[in-house]
């Protein structure tokens, strides 16, 4: 049987060292352990903007309530 975990988390538009914007999942209290220690970042479209990330990471924070993490 597969071990499920659930988290509340919340979306961040990051500019990483290379100048790319990413949205990056930030966790609350630590509240998945499958997931410590681990950063989550997605990589967008080349040429998106910082501001692109912004409205992305907003839009997923109005309608995502956390992540959902199984291991079988």
């Amino acid at each position: 049987m597969a071990t499920v975990e659930r988290g509340s988390c919340r979306f961040k538009a990051v500019k990483g060292p290379d100048g790319k914007s990413t949205v990056q999942v930030e966790l609350f209290h630590n509240t998945v352990p499958l997931l410590q220690g681990i950063t989550l970042e997605f990589e967008l479209l080349s040429g998106s903007t910082i501001e692109q990330a912004r409205t992305l990471a907003d839009a997923a924070n109005d309608r995502i309530l956390g992540v959902i993490v199984s291991k079988s």
